[in-house]
């Protein structure tokens, strides 16, 4: 590589300065759009699970734990169940929120939640006496139904239902569930025991093995089903529960509800998109019922599903979020939105920019043009005084020209500026010559002139 000569100016390639502008635009417009674009998501959001101990809970620890390998937190708000939850989310108070189907009325047509996934179907167990021979809910007036406490999501769903198969007026619904609602049975104080809750569920295991006790089968199913979309029916086999002891002894279609992830309309969609990811993390579904890997789902869904749901569900995750962590993916996604304005902006500075880094170098050398005509008016139309300092501003100038630092395919033009200089300084030199010439001639012939007048006289 050449090196510059000592006295030489500095030499700097254009490139680097036509990249360092172009960088530093696009850093501007990156920073724009950094306060123009949707803002970055949520550190943490509030989940609202169910009670203590219960299904709810433990699939919300398993959501915290998913999400906070991609660094957002997770606070889980316990809840007496499904209505409080859906309650919670109606003031705000939560982000999201576990839900059972039937729960309340249905959603409003102006409702602002939204489904992101069903992510089971739990079944709805009714038992009754074997001496009370109850085969279908429909066979029996004044049943007395052990629903679940106020507030359950087993009891909002158990309302929904007799309405729906139009035993309202002939149903109690009482505040009794769990073990209270086993006792109560073998009392003979309620008909029938409903409950959603697991198979692996400690007393319903023990119902089912116990030969006073008899699963009523809900019927016409498929009716039900079709016109409450969170219903599904489930077969539970013959022997799945003990094979040994032949729990259940024949096989039994049972009504399910689904359990889906409500969440707000307004949340970050980058966090939609991350809970739906780790959905299949958290919750695949029962082997014990048949619906291992259905879940997460689309199906099921009571609330409207979430935009961003449907497009996972039709597309699966992006080409980002399965290639660079949560924050990168986000990051591009954010900003891809303003890829094509930005380049378009970028695409004429590229083109132009070489122009400008062009113009402003030979601005350092044309602008010194303006003072070397000056200095040749003043220096050939002047004195010998004028000259004298026109040659002491030339030779300043040149000192001037000798740290103008322009790139290699510049230095024709800088060296022509020389040249201008020392043109100029030549051509005063030779009016100083010439002056000098002319003033011993002029001398002598007033000399001579002065001598004739003498004689004259």
């Amino acid at each position: 590589m050449t090196r510059d000569a000592p006295g030489e100016p500095r030499l700097r390639q254009p490139f680097p300065v036509t990249l360092s502008i172009v960088a530093g635009v696009a850093g501007l417009f990156a920073l724009l759009a950094w306060y123009l674009v949707d803002p970055a998501p949520p550190k943490t959001i509030a989940l609202a699970t169910g009670s203590e101990g219960g299904f709810y809970q433990k699939l919300g620890d398993r959501y915290r734990w998913a999400l906070s390998r991609y660094g957002v937190e997770v606070e889980l708000v316990p809840t007496l169940g499904s209505p409080e939850n859906l309650a919670l989310l109606n003031d705000g108070s939560v982000d999201a929120a576990f839900m059972q189907g039937g729960v309340g009325t249905g959603p409003a047509d102006d409702t602002q939640l939204r489904t992101l996934a069903t992510l089971a179907i739990e079944p709805l167990w009714l038992f009754s006496r074997t001496d009370h021979v109850l085969t279908d809910l429909l066979a029996h007036d004044n049943l007395r139904i052990a629903a679940g406490v106020e507030g359950s999501g087993t009891r909002d769903l158990v309302a929904r239902l007799v309405r729906f198969i139009g035993i309202a007026d002939q149903a109690e619904l009482l505040p009794l569930s769990g073990e209270a609602a086993v006792d109560a049975l073998f009392e003979g104080e309620v008909d029938v025991v409903a409950a959603v809750t697991a198979p692996t569920t400690r007393w319903v295991a023990a119902l089912l093995s116990d030969p006073d006790v008899n699963l009523v089968e809900t019927r016409n199913l498929a009716a039900i089903a079709s016109r409450l979309p969170f219903v599904k029916s489930i077969e539970l086999p013959a022997r799945i529960i003990n094979y040994r002891e032949n729990v259940p002894p024949v096989s039994k279609t049972l009504f399910g509800v689904s359990t889906a992830l409500l969440v707000q309309n307004d949340l970050h969609p980058a966090i939609k998109q991350l809970m739906l990811q780790v959905s299949s993390q958290a919750s695949r579904g029962s082997r014990l019922l048949g619906t291992y890997d259905q879940f997460p789902s689309r199906q099921y869904a009571e609330y409207p599903l979430d935009p961003e749901a449907e497009r996972f569900f039709t597309h699966g995750p992006t080409l980002l979020r399965r290639y660079l962590p949560f924050w990168a993916a986000n990051l591009f996604e954010r900003f891809w939105v303003l890829a094509i304005p930005i380049v378009t902006l970028l695409i004429p500075l590229i083109r132009f920019g070489p122009m400008t880094v062009e113009w402003s170098i030979r601005r350092r050398i044309f602008r010194h043009y303006r003072e070397l005509r000056e200095i040749e008016i003043a220096g050939t139309e002047g004195d010998e005084t004028v000259r004298a300092m026109a040659l002491a501003d030339l030779d300043r100038m040149e000192e001037s020209i000798k740290d103008v630092a322009v790139p290699l395919g510049f230095r024709d033009d800088l060296y022509r500026l020389r040249t201008h200089v020392v043109f100029i300084r030549d051509k005063l030199h030779e009016l100083d010559r010439n002056a000098q010439e002319v003033r011993p001639s002029d001398t002598g012939s007033a000399a001579r002139a002065s001598t004739r007048v003498a004689k004259d006289a």
